[in-house]
């Protein structure tokens, strides 16, 4: 896993953000916010060289979206942490699951299908609308097709064997979201116990969203 710091001004606050499949820091959101801000990305495996230093923060904040969660629920438990809020976006602790998550056979599709057209396709599925993909496509991540495809087959195999789980705050679920099926978000958190908010918006939904802040507020 890579973990990199795009913003470190030493502010009392820092959010750590666990990007989906196939992205790098091009994709981190945009949101406004003065806290420092580190990235995480690539789950071909989920050792890392080192630890974040946290010394210092009032207050640690995590956002994981889409393989963000299972890799978030894995890895922070080691970094012995306890965040200020912890938030889910359109994923769960199971990503490759006929229940839970994205159901095996679409998956291994996926997988198998995976070249520069396919992944073409499959960063388009993200939006439902022109202006957000075009926003999206003008920082694309800058990967190569080879590792983004090892990443895919390496979440399938991890995940079988690294099930740990969080109490989150809250789990934000997309209803247009054409990746990582509604229903199946939906059950995973319910059986969880995780307070839910839907979103009116598809699998990358941060363009909902201005600033840090408003993630962490309840729409109640």
């Amino acid at each position: 896993m890579r973990i990199e710091w795009l913003v470190k001004n030493n502010t009392d606050q820092v959010v750590v953000f666990f990007n989906g499949w196939g992205m790098d820091k091009r994709t981190f959101p945009r949101l406004e916010g003065e806290m420092d801000k580190i990235v995480c990305w690539d789950y071909r495996t989920l050792n890392t060289d080192s630890t974040p230093s946290f010394i210092g923060y009032k207050k640690i904040n995590v956002v994981a979206w889409s393989m963000g969660v299972w890799a978030a629920a894995n890895i922070l438990p080691e970094w012995g942490i306890q965040p200020g809020h912890l938030v889910a976006f359109n994923g769960t602790e199971r990503p490759v699951d006929n229940r839970w998550g994205i159901p095996s056979p679409v998956y291994l599709l996926t997988e198998k299908r995976m070249n520069e057209k396919g992944r073409e396709k499959f960063f388009s599925r993200m939006f439902t609308c022109q202006k957000e993909q075009e926003e999206f496509f003008s920082c694309r991540p800058e990967r190569e097709l080879a590792g983004q495809i090892q990443e895919l087959q390496a979440i399938r195999t991890q995940c079988e064997k690294y099930q740990h789980t969080l109490e989150w705050e809250r789990a934000y679920v997309s209803e247009k979201d054409l990746i990582f099926p509604v229903e199946n978000q939906q059950n995973w958190w319910e059986k969880r116990g995780v307070p839910t908010e839907s979103l009116p918006t598809a699998h990358y939904p941060f363009y909902f969203f201005r600033t840090w802040e408003d993630i962490w507020k309840s729409k109640d």
